[in-house]
């Protein structure tokens, strides 16, 4: 299921780690609503692997050192979940806090209205996607703990990609055969660096061809696709 929620702000100054803000506020959403709900997405520190994606949209932003200035007091959250059970409890939490006053830094932002957002059918072995938060492909070494981001000019781009969607769909019922007849070409792209919490992590956006199995081309729709999902990466619309 597809949502676009629309919050306005107290002023026009927004946090520059704006991804952590709408996690926080998806995590309060969330606790407030159901605490058993909120334990099977975000319990503890454990890596739960979420099966949704977010894309934050601002009106002519201009981006300052420790904030991002826009140019009204309006916020767009574009929300895809691939999980319709969880779906239908974000949106129940997002309900709960309509028109009630989030605390941001040096600001507010209130919720003040839910639509759902048709998805379109996936048929086809190919799509055209533009993604609509950057794709972030991470390799993480178990030896050193270190991890690596690679944007499409990279020449591990899609060999990593293709491991992170394995990864991705490891508790699902997609077999992860697919993923090896997977690809993904760059039709109008560019590299983006990102700072996200203290770390400066190389994406990708831009216009892309994906193809392969119908079904996983779906899940990827719907859940999103690469690394850091749940944090606001990797949502694409076709």
């Amino acid at each position: 299921m597809r949502f676009k929620f629309l919050f306005t702000l107290a002023n026009e100054k927004f946090p520059i780690q704006y991804r952590k803000s709408i996690m926080s506020f998806i995590k309060m959403s969330l606790e407030n609503y159901s605490e058993e709900e909120f334990n099977k997405l975000y319990h503890a520190k454990d890596p739960i692997m979420k099966p949704y994606t977010f894309a934050v949209f601002f009106k002519n932003p201009k981006f300052e050192e420790d904030f991002i200035l826009l140019e009204d007091k309006k916020v767009e959250l574009n929300f895809s979940i691939q999980d319709y059970n969880i779906a239908i409890n974000i949106y129940n939490s997002f309900n709960h806090q309509l028109h009630k006053a989030f605390p941001l830094n040096r600001n507010y932002m209130t919720l003040q209205k839910i639509s759902i957002v048709p998805e379109k059918q996936i048929k086809t072995d190919e799509i055209v996607v533009k993604f609509m938060s950057p794709l972030v492909v991470r390799e993480h070494n178990n030896e050193t703990k270190k991890d690596y981001y690679y944007s499409f000019k990279h020449e591990k781009f899609e060999e990593m990609l293709k491991i992170n969607i394995k990864e991705e769909i490891k508790n699902t019922d997609i077999p992860e055969k697919l993923v090896d007849t997977f690809s993904i070409e760059a039709v109008n792209a560019k590299k983006a660096v990102i700072k996200f919490y203290e770390k400066q992590i190389e994406t990708s956006l831009g216009v892309y061809k994906l193809k392969g199995n119908p079904e996983l081309l779906d899940y990827l729709y719907k859940a999103g696709i690469g690394s850091k999902r749940s944090s606001g990466f990797g949502m694409f619309s076709i």
